[in-house]
């Protein structure tokens, strides 16, 4: 008998085991929680001062990024706006990334010199929604010629659909 007790015992143990793994428990909330760090700190202006530290430290000049006016500045600018109102579904970015090179933005090979005022400000993220006439991007060029080469390619680079979309997580957890 004292057998079969031990042995019930024990399977007794082993399912109490199993049945504490498998009932389901709130979640551990972690003891930071990083997006919420980064959302305050940009908020309170703690990351551009973080940023402004990193400046100095590679030996930079923070006046630059505390004072814009003092960078160099494109002969020419131009805002494109939406043929339609929707959400934005899609950038394609290695479009818009080989068209900032177009413009010398980048680098096409390792020679080639890069055009600090030339360049794209995009406005408009998947997910968002867009109406008709809205910015969409602007265009920092040497020249409206080489603005108008690029435009129609990074236009088509916005897909915009007529139903929601997600916007795209501000930070990947897995």
């Amino acid at each position: 008998i004292n057998h079969d007790l031990e042995r019930l015992g024990d399977h007794a143990v082993n399912i109490a085991e199993a049945a504490q793994y498998l009932i389901p428990r709130p979640a551990v909330k972690p003891l930071v929680d990083l997006p919420q760090m980064a959302e305050q700190a940009l908020a309170s202006g703690a990351a551009f001062e973080k940023f402004c530290q990193l400046i100095r430290a590679q030996g930079g000049d923070e006046a630059f990024v505390r004072q814009p006016q003092r960078l160099p500045q494109a002969a020419w600018v131009e805002t494109v706006h939406a043929s339609r109102d929707g959400f934005i579904q899609q950038v394609h970015a290695r479009t818009i990334g080989e068209m900032a090179v177009t413009l010398g933005a980048g680098r096409a090979k390792k020679s080639d010199a890069i055009d600090h005022a030339v360049g794209f400000i995009i406005y408009k993220k998947v997910g968002q929604a867009v109406a008709a006439g809205e910015p969409l991007f602007s265009i920092h060029a040497r020249s409206q010629s080489q603005a108008e080469a690029v435009r129609p390619l990074v236009f088509n680079a916005f897909q915009i659909s007529d139903s929601a979309v997600a916007p795209l997580p501000l930070f990947y957890t897995d």
